[in-house]
Order: C-alpha cells, then structure tokens, then sequence
C-alpha cells in the first residue's frame, strides 16, 4: 500500500519551485498561471507562505524567499553528512589537478551543486553551492542522463537523436565533457558516483578555462574524477 501524500504540500514547494536566479520574485499571477490555480487560491498559498516565514512580500503582491527558508538552508548547507564525506575529497582533487571541482546531486530540476573546491590559482572559475546546471547543456546533466532508463529519457523535451547518441557514448567512455554550452569559454569534464543499487548518487567534475582542457589534460582529469568518485562510492552511506 502507498504511502498517502498531502496535496497541499506538494502544491506549496510546488510554488517554492517557481523562485530562481531568473525569476526571484513572483506573484499570484504567476503562481496561478504556472501551477493552474485559481487566482484567489494562489495568494491564499502565498499569503500563508509569507505568514510562516517561507516568502517574504518585498512589496504589494510580489513575493520572495522569507528568513525562515533561508535559516534552514544555511543549517542544510553546514550540517549535510554528504557535503562533509565529499568536500575533503574533492578538495584534494582540486589540489592535484589545479582545477576547480564540484560535486553535484541529481534533482528533478537538474543537477545541484553540493560542494565545491576552487581551483588554488590567482583567476579561477566558481560555481556556488545551491547553483542548478542544466540536464542537456552540462557534463554533469550529462553523465547523469547517460545512466538513466529509456523511459526517463523519453521525458525530456530537448532530446534529439544527436543527444541520444552522445548519451550512449558517454556511458560506455564514463565520462562527459563539455566545451562552452553551457558557459560561453568555460570547459568541464564530469564522471558519475554509483552507489550500491548501481544508480548515479553525485557526480563529480572538474571546470574551469576552456584553453587548459587540451585532450592530454582532459585524460589527466578522467583519471583523477575516476578515482575520486570510487572513493566517494566506498563512503557512500547505506540507503
């Protein structure tokens, strides 16, 4: 027997889902036009948002993240068990190659950076924790997809037979690169993190200059990714 779910709880990070980089603030509107609600039932759920903290109303009738969420995601950031197992890993990696490295975790909206080690150089490429990449326009959506059931792929708007045989490319090489689509000049190469059940847990990947990501250098960086991510898998925790 599944377990029951509450609606309204879903419809109400539902709601919390429209907030972006992009999109900060929203409205009843927006709320109502994007989710189908009615106009009165959206300010109702953003009324009651904003009432517990949740959203914050920075002015009549537009809304954005309240004190409570961002409380609890700083609490989130410095207590994730994840987070502490990978950061010194890939910290050492960081090191090693002179590049920056992320690890990400598979979500619904992509893939989201968990922890990041800057490159040790002068100038270096960053990415902040919380940050989204995109599922077909990074190597790590990438490496990720690759791993993923026909019938999940089938899901996706943007695939096309090109993206299709790169995906099987890349799950027989295992790894992803990328050389600018997602960030005009800025490379990346990405391997996944499999866990015990034999799906992709995190992923991590190194970034930075698209000049430092000569062929030589990207098998430099496999190596090391490989090897790291094996290590992440053994401190995986049971799930």
């Amino acid at each position: 027997m599944s377990t029951l779910q509450n609606g309204s709880l879903i419809k109400a990070f539902a709601l919390l889902d429209l907030i972006s980089d992009q999109q900060p603030e929203i409205t009843a509107a927006i709320v109502a036009r994007d989710l189908d609600m009615s106009p009165a039932t959206a300010h109702r759920y953003l009324a009651t948002l904003d009432a517990l903290g949740i959203l914050s109303a920075q002015h009549r009738g537009v809304y954005g993240l309240g004190h409570r969420i961002i409380h609890l995601g700083q609490i989130a950031e410095r207590t994730n068990p994840l987070k502490k197992l990978v950061l010194p890993i890939i910290e050492r990696l960081s090191l090693s190659l002179g590049e920056s490295v992320m690890a990400g975790r598979p979500a619904p909206v992509g893939i989201v950076c968990m922890a990041t080690a800057s490159a040790p150089r002068p100038i270096s490429v960053h990415i902040q924790v919380g940050r989204q990449l995109g599922l077909t326009s990074s190597a790590q959506g990438k490496v990720w997809l690759a791993h993923q059931p026909a019938s999940t792929l089938a899901t996706l708007d943007d695939m096309t037979d090109a993206l299709r045989q790169d995906l099987q490319r890349i799950r027989v090489q295992g790894f992803a690169r990328n050389c600018g689509e997602a960030e005009p000049d800025i490379g990346a190469v990405a391997v996944p993190v499999i866990n015990g059940s034999g799906e992709v847990a995190l992923t991590l990947s190194v970034f930075g200059m698209i000049s430092r990501f000569s062929d030589n250098r990207i098998e430099v960086m496999v190596a090391g990714l490989t090897e790291a991510a094996s290590e992440v898998a053994t401190a995986l925790p049971d799930v």
